[in-house]
């Protein structure tokens, strides 16, 4: 009964966290959920040619398209989503800490450790990537737990999950190939289980995979005419490029126009002027893929260590440890770190920094996971039930890992996620009071992203991208109407001497000082 009341009480407080920040984060904006948006928009339009891209997920989108068809505003339909994929991935959370057996104490701390992660995670970004994290925990959890490959039924349920997570994110589909293989394998190691079984089910596995992946698969291949399971792992890699060249996103370098009935080229940037490259042209380019590989994993072994910094050193304490035969508690604890590990296999040859935490939010049930099982299961020597004290000592150990960089984040990072969104939903309303508004240039940065972008995306006008340090000649050949930028840049000087814009201070706040509060100002290009 005690237990009972332990999981509704969290249950309610987590309800409720999750509206209030909901509430105060309700104009916190991304591109990515830009893109989200507008694709979602496009199927509850019936715009099937605009809907598909290979460059996001489409399931967010379907999750997203209903809420949009019924009237919903599009940032509170966001709001939901992200509560939703928040509410799935604490689920997934349970399901690794009971597939490790945690003792009770250890489940309830790390489950409300997830819990903090997730609420603060649901309103940093619109993404899928809480989403993503939650269906991962789920699959993954049924091959810790050899579920997956005891009968043919659940076979198929882990194969369904992989293909969800891959409609989700299409890092998923090399993942769930490495995962199967990796736990298949682990197996076969632990136990004297019949290959040909162990074979069978991981086929059905991935065979109901493919089952659910394959018709979107298909649809990408018609689209792109070639055979396609996403664009983004091409993009990624060309980021990632040799610095001969500007080989950011187009969309942020170029002025260009969208296709027509899209905001932006972000919808689907896969048929922009990417410069790819091969570490196979040259020595060159072989040797700057080396070292992109290094420098790409130092970076994602810092981005575990931001989810848990108990890991790390207890890692390589068992490394050291080794010998003949591994305890318990430490090929537990191996086996938490193979999906951590996989999932920095395949970001290290692509682009990566310390600002794609996101990426890795599966791994964090399984880094709590992977301390509590090396912990309890080396504290003592083989044999012996740890004793009270060093239990203890393991649960602050692993409880303080988790909390002080969330705590960390939350301090660094704060409201900024809020700053982009909140500036462009203020200018986007002044605009459309003075109905004023048009094809939209500049980006605006702020903490958050692109406020021009979002103002052209509350404005429903198309954004006609940003250039590094464009000129006032190359804003008025653009065609836009509204140039964005910041009250402090060059471009807001050079834009003020040049008769062919019109500052909108005056129109849109009426008094300077007013005006002067926002980091902002507003362009009109005249005719």
């Amino acid at each position: 009964m005690r237990s009972n009341r332990f999981w509704a009480w969290m249950v309610l407080a987590y309800v409720a966290g999750l509206g209030l920040l909901a509430a105060h984060f309700r104009n916190a904006l991304n591109s990515d959920g830009v893109a989200y948006l507008r694709l979602a928009s496009y199927y509850a339009d019936g715009k099937w040619d605009l809907a598909v891209s290979g460059y996001w997920g489409p399931l967010a989108s379907w999750g997203m398209a209903p809420l949009l068809k019924i009237g919903l505003p599009p940032l509170l339909v966001a709001r939901l989503f992200m509560a939703v994929s928040a509410g799935v991935f604490l689920l997934g959370c349970r399901a690794v800490y009971r597939a490790f057996e945690l003792p009770e104490l250890w489940e309830r701390a790390g489950m409300i450790l997830a819990a903090m992660a997730s609420l603060y995670w649901s309103v940093q970004f619109i993404t899928p990537d809480l989403l993503l994290g939650g269906l991962l925990c789920f699959a993954t959890s049924r091959l810790t737990t050899g579920a997956a490959f005891r009968t043919t039924p659940a076979a198929v349920g882990t194969g369904l999950l992989w293909g969800l997570a891959y409609l989700t994110k299409a890092v998923a589909l090399p993942l769930a190939i490495l995962v199967v293989f990796g736990f298949g394998l682990l197996a076969l190691r632990k136990g004297p289980a019949p290959r040909a079984a162990l074979a069978y089910r991981a086929g059905v596995i991935l065979a109901a995979f493919a089952l659910l992946a394959g018709p979107w698969v298909l649809t990408l291949s018609l689209k792109y005419r070639t055979p396609t399971f996403s664009t983004s792992a091409r993009i990624a890699h060309a980021l990632s490029g040799p610095p001969d060249e500007d080989r950011y996103h187009p969309i942020g370098r170029t002025l260009h126009r969208p296709e027509p009935g899209r905001i932006t080229s972000w919808e689907d940037p896969s048929r922009m002027a990417y410069h790819y490259w091969s570490p196979l042209e040259s020595r060159a380019y072989a040797w700057h893929q080396a070292k992109t590989i290094a420098r790409n994993f130092i970076t994602c072994l810092a981005l575990l260590a931001s989810l848990n910094l108990a890991w790390p050193p207890l890692f390589f304490a068992l490394l050291l440890r080794l010998s003949g035969t591994w305890p318990a508690g430490t090929e537990r604890c191996f086996r938490a770190l193979l999906l951590p590990g996989l999932l920095v296999l395949i970001y290290v040859p692509c682009y990566i920094t310390l600002a794609e935490q996101r990426y890795f939010y599966a791994a964090f049930p399984f880094l709590f996971a992977a301390v509590g099982a090396g912990l309890l299961g080396t504290a003592e020597p083989p044999g012996r039930k740890p004793s009270v004290s060093a239990q203890r000592w393991a649960w602050w150990f692993a409880v303080l890992g988790a909390v002080l960089p969330l705590v960390a984040a939350v301090l660094i990072i704060a409201d900024a996620p809020m700053r982009a969104g909140g500036c462009a939903a203020d200018l986007a309303r002044r605009l459309e009071r003075c109905r004023l508004g048009g094809p939209v240039a500049g980006s605006g940065m702020l903490p958050g992203g692109r406020t021009g972008l979002y103002i052209a995306f509350l404005l429903n006008q198309p954004w006609y991208g940003d250039e590094r340090q464009p000129a006032p000649a190359d804003l008025k050949a653009s065609g836009a109407r509204l140039v964005v930028t910041r009250r402090d840049s060059e471009l807001a000087a050079a834009l003020d001497r040049d008769a062919g814009f019109e500052n909108l201070d005056r129109t849109l706040f009426g008094d300077a000082a007013e005006a002067g509060r926002c980091p902002l100002k507003i362009y009109q290009v005249l005719e």
